[in-house]
């Protein structure tokens, strides 16, 4: 992919302080030095992510064409078109789109390719909240809540002994963060195929067993002819199908699994959750490993704000399984960043909006920084927070950053939800 110097994005950014708005443009790249990432999105791709409406499909806020495309489901080829689209792609999945995209936020698609993660029986439901759910399916933790596109069934109604089909992005403890869910029976019948997509461990040559999470999966009868020397390996992103035994898989099929489908290309766009992160310009996204430098642009988030967790959509070039970011960018629904007048219980109060906004946590928050929970958070600290879901004044906590100084700085980011008649006003997760 040929280099170009990145000029600067612009990020519209709602700042309030007091009772003030302010608009400020947050700049990207940064200047001097040899720029390596920046090249431009024209070309051949891949992007993955999921499908959020149909136009023909946008994925990552990119509508692709898919007048011509063929539409490939677990391995087989359902059909071509718009139509093809339509049935067996719903919104909510995560799909990988072959085919090029451009600046102007369109593309063509030559395919569309679909897998699911799990379509098992499920094993347990814990409630985190009014609207988030950990359920247990074949031995692989999954989380549900308001985000989650739910099919043939409300979250609430999910239940131990349903059978349904999941898509979604693991997590950095290995959980699948649902993006889409399905019930497929109510009653999930001993005998019928399941699969499920994972990486592999605890691998035993001899006895032709290993783990994807807490299912054991018996591979001694499975067709594992695209497998090297017919074994997965340690750590080796694998798809299974086969019928289940208690808490054993017994395969028919165990083959290698690709989340890009290439090891090289010049245009590249994942979204996914941050799992490892080996320095501050190394991480790995989706189970791709992700390079920055100089050249990368930044957008919605700070480069030092990425860790463990961040959600995040990453554009460059890949060059043996490697991706060189041109551009990361938040994919959080809304970040907030104030000083704590008040943390109390699941709670956390920030000051310096002009009114008071409140933070709830939930089991799967996650904390970094100077505490490790709201318990630990005292009044005057600083924190960040990145949420999924705004409603009635209370942002839901996704990632909690504290430091113990105080700031000036406060500040929201969102998507805006009303714009006034007359274009003289506008809210923003509920703030005008």
């Amino acid at each position: 992919m040929g280099m170009k110097r990145n000029t600067p994005t612009c990020l519209i950014t709602m700042l309030l302080i007091g009772a003030a708005f302010l608009f400020l443009a947050c700049g990207g790249g940064s200047g001097g030095g040899t720029l390596t990432a920046g090249g431009g999105i024209g070309g051949s791709g891949v992007t993955v992510g999921a499908a959020s409406k149909y136009g023909s499909i946008f994925v990552n806020e990119i509508e692709f064409d898919t007048a011509s495309a063929a539409v490939v489901v677990d391995g087989i080829q359902m059909g071509s078109g718009d139509q093809a689209v339509r049935d067996n792609i719903a919104i909510g999945k995560i799909v990988r789109i072959e085919g090029p995209s451009e600046e102007t936020g369109t593309g063509t698609a030559n395919r569309v390719v679909y897998n699911e993660d799990i379509i098992g029986p499920v094993e347990s439901v814990t409630v985190i909240d009014a609207n988030t759910r950990r359920l247990v399916v074949m031995g692989q933790t999954v989380v549900a809540d308001a985000q989650t596109r739910i099919d043939g069934a409300t979250l609430a109604s999910i239940a131990v002994g349903n059978l349904v089909e999941v898509s979604g992005f693991i997590n950095e403890v290995g959980a699948i963060e649902a993006t889409y869910l399905r019930k497929i029976a109510v009653v999930f019948v001993p005998g019928t195929e399941v699969q499920l997509r994972g990486f592999a461990s605890d691998v035993n040559t001899t006895l032709k067993t290993f783990r994807i999470n807490l299912l054991t999966v018996n591979y001694a009868t499975a067709d594992v002819g695209q497998l090297t020397a017919g074994n997965p390996a340690a750590g080796q992103y694998v798809e299974v199908k086969g019928t289940l035994t208690g808490s054993t898989l017994s395969a028919t099929l165990v083959r290698p699994e690709d989340i890009l489908g290439v090891s090289d290309a010049d245009n590249v766009q994942i979204a996914g959750i941050v799992t490892a992160v080996e320095s501050p310009t190394k991480f790995v996204l989706n189970g791709i490993p992700i390079e920055t430098d100089i050249g990368t642009v930044f957008k919605g988030i700070l480069a030092e704000d990425i860790g463990l967790g961040s959600r995040l959509t990453v554009r460059g070039s890949l060059t043996d399984r490697v991706l060189l970011a041109d551009e990361v960018k938040s994919s959080t629904q809304a970040v907030l960043e104030g000083n704590v007048a008040i943390a109390a219980g699941d709670a956390i109060t920030l000051s310096g909006f002009g009114t008071s906004i409140t933070v709830e946590t939930n089991g799967l928050t996650r904390f970094l920084g100077a505490a490790g929970s709201v318990a630990e958070i005292g009044a005057g600290d600083h924190v960040k927070v990145f949420g999924k879901s705004f409603s009635a004044g209370a942002l839901t906590a996704e990632k909690v950053i504290v430091r113990r100084n105080p700031s000036d700085r406060a500040w929201l980011r969102g998507p805006v939800d009303e714009v006034a008649p007359d274009r003289t006003s506008f809210s923003v997760l509920g703030f005008e």
